[in-house]
């Protein structure tokens, strides 16, 4: 499938040049001369990657990439004239799936491109696991406490706690961790009703 670019560059020139090379090597590429005309192209279409200059007027590429990165726009590259290693620390710390330095050949960028989109994917992965992590571990934490509970109202062992919870679970098929959560903010109402009387 072809993927769809994002360029942002004052220099009208290079932005041409480079557009023009990435389209004839199979890319889809929108362009962009300022942060303010680039937001508004993210909020109209999906890009797989935008290319950013680094040092623009009014604002910056590093801007720029901050309210991308803020707002859950497209992973994004660096394009800059400056090769020093504080602005690519800095590329990186914003959280740039990459670096060029001008100027730059057409035939190099591809491989950045597609090195870019490959860690960019894996980074989504990374945070979808890590999301789910935290939501099974908020599970089973919720319902380490409501077997808790039912220990205590009920007289129950662990072990019997757990099995009555599951077969409430499984009789109003609910999910465990929301009939957990919905006992624990049961008991969480009676004792704040008598803390207020």
């Amino acid at each position: 499938m072809m993927k769809n670019l994002l360029i942002v560059d004052d220099d009208r020139v290079i932005l041409n040049l480079l557009a023009d090379g990435l389209r004839d090597v199979g890319y889809r590429v929108a362009t962009a001369v300022s942060a303010h005309d680039a937001l508004a192209l993210v909020q109209a279409e999906d890009f797989d990657l935008a290319i950013l200059d680094l040092r623009m007027p009014d604002v910056s590429g590093m801007d720029l990439a901050r309210t991308l990165r803020a707002n859950g726009g497209p992973p994004f590259v660096f394009l800059s004239a400056f090769g020093d290693g504080t602005a690519a620390q800095e590329a990186a710390i914003a959280g740039a799936m990459g670096y060029l330095v001008k100027p730059v050949d057409i035939p190099q960028i591809p491989p950045m491109i597609e090195a870019s989109l490959a860690r960019a994917q894996e980074i989504m992965g990374l945070r979808k696991a890590a999301t789910n992590l935290e939501k099974a571990l908020s599970v089973e934490q919720k319902t380490r406490v409501a077997v808790g509970i039912l220990m205590v109202k009920k007289g129950l062992d662990r072990q019997e706690a757990f099995e009555y919870l599951r077969a409430r679970a499984r009789a109003q098929r609910r999910k465990l961790g929301d009939l957990s959560e919905e006992m624990i903010g049961a008991i969480e109402n009676v004792n704040s009703s008598f803390r207020d009387a």
